[in-house]
């Protein structure tokens, strides 16, 4: 059953922190780059851990409770994550000689903000839709994902943040950029609602649960393998980036053990 207001309460906290990034006015160089590492690593953390100890556990118990092959789950991850991959190469491919890579240690990293805005947006898209289909599959689920994914909107809006500096916006261009990748979970809520309600009034809802946490799982894995990680690929930061992915992972395994089923 979805409650309605919660899903609205869930959607304004997801906004909370893109809004405090819009008001940065600026930051500085040296800022950015103490910063933004240790939060994409923090966040590539968190997404690993949903899936891993939230996501998959779920979807396979569903998979028994629906009696059909766990297969099912495993085809949608994939379909996630090769539907990213996709997205990416689309936009590779047309974004052509104006996206560039950089040099880390001697070693070409793409940078994290080479998929763009509308990378960004899909990203906080898949994020917002897979709330209300993990509070279907269960509320403590669903409370785990709605916090880890508030807390990776932080990273999330300070990756929008620093590409529009990056590319010498204006502090209002900068704003309506943070701005664009605030509104995108929200509506990612709200599409997940009403598939779900169309889902549901055809006797599939259960399904669809199933196959979106699947779904989920495959692009925040690819988020955090293709996107996050290789940008962490500093030999000089080596030991400091494990540490915060680490410390990602113990956030969700923290969230998980301690909220009540």
């Amino acid at each position: 059953m979805i409650n309605v207001w919660q899903l609205v309460l869930l959607g304004l906290l997801t906004l909370f922190p893109p809004m405090l990034m819009m008001a940065v006015p600026y930051i500085s160089r040296q800022w950015e780059e103490k910063l933004l590492h240790p939060m994409l690593g923090v966040s590539a953390g968190i997404l690993f851990g949903l899936v891993f100890f939230d996501i998959l556990p779920e979807g396979y118990k569903l998979t028994g409770d629906l009696r059909i092959s766990p297969v099912y789950i495993s085809v949608a991850v994939l379909t996630g994550f090769f539907v990213l991959t996709m997205v990416e190469m689309i936009i590779l491919k047309k974004g052509g000689g104006e996206i560039h890579g950089h040099d880390a240690d001697g070693v070409k990293i793409k940078p994290f903000g080479s998929l763009g805005l509308v990378a960004l947006s899909i990203h906080g898209l898949m994020d917002g839709f897979v709330i209300p289909i993990s509070f279907s599959a269960g509320s403590k689920v669903g409370l785990v994902v709605a916090i880890a994914i508030t807390i990776h909107q932080i990273p999330d809006s300070f990756a929008a943040l620093s590409m529009a500096l990056t590319a010498g916006l204006s502090k209002k261009k900068t704003a309506i950029y943070v701005l664009i990748t605030s509104v995108d979970t929200p509506v990612g809520i709200l599409i997940g609602v009403f598939v779900l309600l169309g889902a549901n009034a055809v006797g599939l809802a259960s399904l669809l649960v199933l196959l979106g946490l699947g779904f989920s799982a495959g692009t925040f894995i690819f988020v955090s393998a293709a996107d996050l990680i290789p940008e962490l690929q500093h030999s000089s930061k080596s030991m400091s980036v494990i540490l915060f992915i680490l410390l990602g992972f113990a956030i969700i395994f923290g969230l998980t053990k301690l909220l009540p089923a």
